[in-house]
């Protein structure tokens, strides 16, 4: 009943609005502008002034399908590291402070990619921008942010992925046990032993 009452007023909705026809030869276009700055990375800007608000998204070309043989399930666990505070802001303090200058964030683990973005009022801008670069260079990766995140991560997979025979999560196709047991090995950088150079 709930199905057919919402689709009765969508329908309804749909009637009252007046019928957009496309103006011959007009077409649709979104500016893109493409950079890359000296360090490599690559930064996209489409500007469009509809609303007051911009969204600024940062990619990494990791993912489920393309992670290093022994590394699976790193890139959702660095996913989760990427809340745990860096140089200059504290463990879910980048939240904080999204939230509260008007914003919302979230990020994701795909299968080609792992990406964090921030949606905020325009005049933070700035504030976006600084969150993602101190993050992306001062990540706080210490012995206790990784074992809570480990511990985290292979709880998601339990129950997402060993404890769903049936379902369609990204992970399907993966080594089932071999994701919780890679994610156990990691190690921080501070617990690691230095690298002889002779």
């Amino acid at each position: 009943m709930r199905i057919s009452l919402s689709a009765l007023c969508l329908t309804a909705l749909i009637g009252l609005a007046p019928p957009v026809e496309a103006q011959p030869g007009a077409s649709f276009s979104v500016p893109v502008v493409y950079r890359k700055l000296p360090n490599g990375l690559r930064v996209v800007i489409s500007e469009n002034h509809a609303a007051p608000v911009v969204v600024v998204e940062v990619m990494y070309r990791i993912g489920f399908r393309i992670e290093p043989k022994g590394r699976t399930g790193f890139a959702h666990l660095f996913e989760h590291l990427m809340f745990q505070g860096s140089e200059h802001v504290g463990k879910f303090e980048h939240v904080r402070i999204v939230n509260e200058n008007g914003g919302v964030l979230n990020g994701s683990t795909r299968f080609d990619h792992t990406n964090y973005f921030e949606v905020m009022p325009s005049n933070a801008l700035e504030v976006a921008m600084w969150l993602e670069a101190d993050r992306m260079r001062s990540l706080k990766i210490t012995p206790e942010n990784l074992q809570n995140q480990k511990d985290v991560v292979s709880e998601e997979v339990r129950v997402n992925v060993l404890n769903q025979p049936y379902a369609a999560f990204e992970w399907l196709g993966l080594t089932r046990t071999g994701t919780t047991r890679t994610i156990s090995t990691a190690t921080s950088p501070k617990s690691r032993r230095p690298r002889s150079t002779t």
